[in-house]
């Protein structure tokens, strides 16, 4: 029998047991009460954070704390009129941000949690399943805006662009971090008015259609029918540079997140500005840090955590 051998990713989290380092402090506004008992997190990040809350609410019962799925953008406002004191973003504070939460006497702190990638979809009539991280910023800047400029033998007319909110951190990462400077045509070929569901019913229904996700959305745990893997979509592969073909395009894997192969790779941050020591979004923040289990659910959902020590070791099965 032919022996197979192959690389595996080994992940290892560290097992250093600490708190949190100190958030908070200062004065509680007027609502600390009501913002002790929600957190926010942009909606993106539902299927992963809820997994978060569920352990966490499950292993202490006696904390309550409830989720408000919203835009990146709202959270972050809610953030700022200390309306909640955590938030669960695809960015860091800003250094006005920053500056005034410590004008108000907070001390904020972020906390990298794990890193998840932005997945490009399309309907699984569409056999133009590689792209160019350059393509894609031209097809959002609106210079791209049919399949045959892509692939002249393309049939599927307009492409189609399916965004989840227009104040999301999907587009918002995109502006950021994608365009290299180049401004977004929000009109046109590209629709940003959807949840994340939305967006992957839209390229299901729609064979010209890219849809743009968080890659935690490839691997809903709280879908038992596996929401995009199961359906009629396609995960694109994408190249970070030059001609794609599969020698060098990647899908939003683990694998690839880890080694930084994949082209559009974000952070998942907790920004946590709770004022008090034994503050229960304080504690869900630091469950989601520590190596176990919240470290452990993100790499068990595909992400890669921020803690997380890992090497390669070649397997042989025989």
């Amino acid at each position: 029998m032919n022996k197979l051998q192959f690389n595996s990713l080994i992940i290892g989290l560290s097992l250093s047991i600490g708190l949190l380092p100190s958030c908070g402090g200062g004065k509680p506004s007027g609502n600390s009460s009501q913002a002790s008992r929600y957190f926010a997190a942009d909606e993106s990040l539902s299927p992963i954070i809820d997994e978060e809350y569920e352990v966490f609410t499950a292993r202490n019962q006696r904390d309550s704390i409830f989720p408000l799925y919203i835009s990146e953008q709202e959270a972050m406002q809610k953030l700022m009129d200390r309306e909640v004191f955590l938030v669960f973003t695809t960015r860091a504070l800003t250094p006005d941000e920053e500056n005034y939460l410590i004008s108000e006497h907070y001390r904020p702190r972020v906390i990298p949690l794990a890193y998840d990638a932005l997945a490009l979809i399309v309907n699984k009539a569409n056999t133009d399943t590689l792209i160019t991280a350059d393509n894609f910023r031209s097809i959002m800047a609106g210079e791209i805006t049919s399949w045959k400029e892509l692939n002249p033998a393309s049939n599927l007319g307009d492409i189609k662009v399916a965004f989840d909110n227009p104040k999301s951190a999907t587009l918002r990462f995109v502006v950021d971090s994608v365009m290299e400077g180049r401004l977004v045509k929000t009109d046109g070929n590209v629709q940003a008015a959807m949840t994340s569901a939305e967006v992957v019913d839209y390229v299901e229904n729609h064979e010209n259609a890219i849809g743009v996700v968080g890659s935690i959305w490839l691997n809903d745990q709280r879908d038992t029918t596996n929401v995009t893997y199961g359906r009629n979509i396609t995960v694109m592969r994408v190249s970070a540079a030059g001609e794609a073909d599969r020698s060098n395009s990647y899908y939003p894997s683990q694998w690839n997140i880890a080694y930084g192969y994949y082209p559009f790779i974000r952070t998942i941050y907790a920004i946590c500005i709770d004022p008090f020591s034994s503050g229960v979004p304080k504690a869900f923040a630091n469950f989601c840090w520590l190596p176990n289990p919240g470290q452990l659910i993100f790499f068990n959902a595909g992400l890669f955590p921020a803690r997380a020590e890992y090497s390669v070791r070649d397997v042989v099965i025989q």
